[in-house]
């Protein structure tokens, strides 16, 4: 954002900067191109009967076989027929790669509809829907028998909320509670990020940018850590309780319901929250006094970020260790970069307050190595988590998630701009202004009060991207019509 040296001759350094954003252009086409198709996203590979198919023999049981194994979510497998909902018992099977369904009697003539409810691997909810239908006369009994039909028909999985259920009732699908209860889920996801981001990364700019006379700032960074601790834990419990009310398909007593809860929680996704949870309330009463007397808090700032990675689609992508490394790469980069800008922010207007503008062109200077080489390391990381998980460059454009990457990669861009410019020109007027304190005084409160505004612009504006950042981490590569 910033990385550029002071001092440098602007034409050359915009000449390096286009260099750069031009390499890292082709970088990303290239790899896109060129990398092999991922395939191990979790979702329904088959179905017997087959999606769409006619069978003539007897149907005793509906089997669901799915590329990774899955945990059942709610009711699993709900079967509808001519008469209304099958009864049927539901369990899991070949170690969790397929859920079968067993009716009470064998299906009867006409058409049927099933509806499927699991969670993944890293817990994200999975749901589909398909029909198939039973010709002739199948009596009670009958010995089972896979269809003729080709089984490769099957309803691609919907990730369309964070960590719920929708598989009691195939009506309640979709409606505007279980809508809203999944937006605000996931504006709960996005504040727990955004506290773990700030926190983590108003740690790192206290270590790395705070020297000398600028320590006299800690205080003041320790106490955002903590209250960044205290959101975390907040956007945990919203997250919580409108996945449980998203498992009751809207129904708000469900928040208080033990057993919504434990839905809302399947999988690894206890194992997440419950990382983040230590590590916010960690963070929350770890940032005390001294910067190294903060160590608490820094590993609660690692724990939550662990948690962070945990619950993201790197659980379920190939090869494990490359996704795990690049996810675990982005967020710690993004953290630096995130943290560190809503710390300048916070510190920029105390010290207008205190009127210590001298003292940004420091700031400035050392926060635009830190972040240039965080925004680095998050354009290199983002690439390599978009190749694992996309299977095709086409999804960019023809997927929901994709259109989501993008909107998110164009405010990362933005941002980037907005810290390039002062960079460029703000940055060299403040440190002019140390050089000559009474000839630049001038043109240095207007450079100091231009680089306030601009961290305030790019401090909203991150606030986009991790509201983008998560929807995205609870939506699937599906299309987007």
């Amino acid at each position: 954002m910033r990385s550029l040296l002071a001092g440098a001759r602007p034409r050359a350094v915009r000449t390096g900067a286009a260099a750069t954003l031009l390499a890292l252009l082709a970088s990303l086409v290239l790899t896109l191109c060129c990398a092999p198709p991922a395939a191990a996203h979790t979702r329904l590979e088959s179905s017997v009967p087959a999606a769409g198919s006619t069978t003539q023999t007897a149907v005793t049981e509906v089997t669901l076989r799915f590329t990774l194994p899955v945990s059942l979510l709610g009711d699993g497998v709900v079967i509808e027929g001519p008469d209304g909902v099958v009864p049927a018992g539901v369990a899991p099977a070949e170690d969790g790669l397929a859920l079968v369904a067993t009716p009470a009697a064998a299906l009867a003539p006409g058409p049927y509809t099933v509806t499927w409810t699991a969670a993944a691997q890293d817990g994200h909810p999975l749901e589909g829907t398909f029909g198939f239908t039973v010709a002739g006369t199948a009596p009670d009994g009958a010995a089972s028998e896979a269809p003729d039909d080709e089984p490769a028909g099957h309803d691609m999985s919907d990730m369309s909320g964070s960590n719920h259920d929708m598989g009691h009732d195939p009506a309640a699908m979709g409606t505007p509670a279980t809508d809203a209860a999944g937006a605000v889920a996931r504006l709960g996801g996005a504040a727990a990020l955004w506290g773990c981001l700030v926190a983590a990364g108003a740690l790192a700019f206290a270590g790395l940018v705070l020297r000398g006379r600028d320590e006299a700032d800690v205080p003041a960074v320790l106490r955002l850590v903590r209250w960044s601790g205290v959101l975390l834990l907040g956007g945990l419990a919203v997250r919580v309780l409108a996945g449980a009310v998203l498992v009751a398909h809207g129904d708000l007593a469900a928040a208080v319901s033990p057993s919504a809860i434990g839905d809302s929680l399947a999988g690894t996704t206890r194992w997440d929250v419950g990382l983040q949870a230590v590590g916010a309330v960690a963070v929350a009463v770890g940032a005390w006094r001294t910067l190294p007397g903060a160590w608490p808090a820094a590993l609660g700032a690692v724990l939550a970020g662990a948690g962070q990675v945990l619950g993201g689609h790197s659980n379920t992508v190939e090869p494990r260790w490359l996704v795990v490394t690049a996810d675990v790469a982005h967020l710690a980069a993004a953290a630096v970069w995130v943290g560190g800008v809503v710390t300048l922010t916070l510190l920029l207007r105390a010290r207008r307050r205190d009127g210590r503008d001298l003292d940004a062109a420091l700031l400035g200077a050392r926060f635009s190595v830190v972040a240039g080489l965080s925004l680095a390391v998050v354009g290199v990381a983002g690439v390599l988590l978009a190749v694992g998980i996309l299977d095709r460059p086409a999804q960019l454009w023809e997927t929901s998630w994709g259109l989501l990457l993008l909107a998110k990669v164009a405010v990362v861009v933005l941002v980037a701009a907005i810290g390039t410019h002062n960079h460029l020109r703000v940055v060299p007027r403040l440190t002019a202004r140390r050089r000559a304190v009474v000839r630049h005084a001038g043109r240095s409160r207007t450079a100091g009060e231009a680089l306030r505004r601009s961290a305030y612009r790019e401090t909203a504006l991150m606030v986009a991207v991790v509201l983008l950042t998560a929807w995205l981490v609870a939506a699937s590569v599906q299309a987007a019509g």
